[in-house]
């Protein structure tokens, strides 16, 4: 599961009707509508339920991802790195959610050129391989960004390493025809095809 076993407030009715539709939204692709609706949310969220709640957290983590795909990157990051911070406090370091948050913080990095995101995401990784094991989505998806990163910042032998293990990891939960397995395939032979580790 997501959150932490523990008594909290209920969500609102109406207030968890709203973060549905925005979710809608989202999936949908509406990001610029999407946006302004995410940001009441948060406020909402925080006003009614408390800034350390676990649906606070979701949805500034949800917000992060919303400005992420609208390539705000700075202001990705900080609502990213402030779901993380909340997170870390609200569920602990090795809880699902908060490996999930740190996985999105580091993409926003990621596009950043941040190299601060290859030890985060190399810590995720652990700690996910660690809770939820190596055949994890997430913790597929964590490798996938962290080797392609790595080849992108010039270490072919580690995004080779780290994109092959994810490969193998995925073809053997998902089947090769998975869309994740299919694109880890298609990052690795890109890296392959140019480098000279892969000649």
């Amino acid at each position: 599961m997501w959150f932490a076993r523990r008594k909290e407030k209920p969500v609102p009715e109406e207030l968890a009707r709203r973060t549905w539709s925005a979710l809608a939204l989202f999936d949908a692709g509406q990001y610029q509508h999407a946006e302004p609706e995410w940001r009441a949310i948060v406020r909402e969220h925080t006003d009614q339920l408390g800034p350390d709640h676990p649906e606070t957290i979701k949805n500034i983590d949800r917000l992060g991802s919303v400005l992420f795909r609208l390539r705000k990157l700075d202001l990705s990051r900080n609502m990213h790195d402030e779901a993380h911070r909340r997170a870390l406090t609200t569920f602990g370091l090795n809880h699902p959610a908060t490996l999930s948050i740190a996985h999105n913080l580091a993409c926003a990095m990621v596009l950043m050129g941040d190299r601060e995101a290859i030890p985060l995401l190399n810590d995720t990784l652990t700690r996910q391989r660690r809770k939820l094991g190596k055949r994890h989505q997430d913790t597929i998806t964590t490798a996938k960004t962290l080797g392609v990163f790595l080849f992108t910042k010039g270490d072919a032998q580690g995004a080779i390493t780290t994109l092959s293990e994810a490969l193998q990891a995925g073809t053997r939960a998902f089947g090769k025809n998975d869309p994740l397995v299919a694109d880890i395939a298609h990052q690795l032979d890109i890296v392959l095809r140019n480098s000279r580790l892969g000649r």
